[in-house]
């Protein structure tokens, strides 16, 4: 989030609230915003935050989050 500029800019650039995107600091990042995020990232020249490294940060899927993709 800090290397993308910021909470706010991360929640105006995804169209989300502030304090949805301040959530993902204490709870971790929600898989669903992972290649949105990669996308920026890459807009902005951020090569460390790609979609292999938002994958690695979330550890393995739950039997829960499986049964959504």
């Amino acid at each position: 989030i800090n290397a993308l500029g910021g909470t706010k800019a991360v929640a105006s650039a995804l169209s989300l609230n502030k304090s949805s995107v301040s959530c993902w600091r204490k709870r971790g990042i929600p898989p669903t915003h992972f290649a949105n995020l990669a996308r920026l990232a890459s807009e902005k020249g951020v090569s460390a935050v790609t979609l292999e490294a938002l994958s690695a940060m979330a550890g393995p899927a739950t039997p829960s989050e499986e049964l959504r993709e």
